[in-house]
């Protein structure tokens, strides 16, 4: 099973033409990434196997890329993009937040 974007309504997958960036070693830059997922999957805990996908990091993140080169973040690169359409989509399916429980 290929990994996929932990981020609230987006799934994507290395098959979409995204950049999957694994959530950093670092304890401190773990937990940085974890509260911003968590802006929007507010009960969610990240795992050393969690991934978010590029789409997820502003331009100001991204090392310059190399003509034939893999996309890399720069160091201290933290997830800032996150859609807000998927979420208030996600309720209007369910008609009120309060019914409404995402896992």
């Amino acid at each position: 099973m290929p990994y996929h974007c932990v981020a609230f309504g987006c799934g994507k997958t290395a098959e979409d033409g995204v950049t999957l960036f694994k959530f950093p070693k670092d304890p401190e830059e773990f937990r940085k990434w974890e509260k911003q997922v968590q802006r929007t999957r507010t009960q969610w805990v990240a795992t050393p196997n969690s991934h978010l996908c590029s789409e997820h990091f502003g331009k100001e993140y991204f090392e310059p890329r190399p003509p034939a080169g893999a996309l890399k973040l720069k160091p201290g690169a933290a997830p800032t993009v996150f859609n807000l359409i998927n979420l208030m989509k996600y309720f209007d399916k369910c008609g009120s937040e309060s019914i409404c429980v995402h896992r």
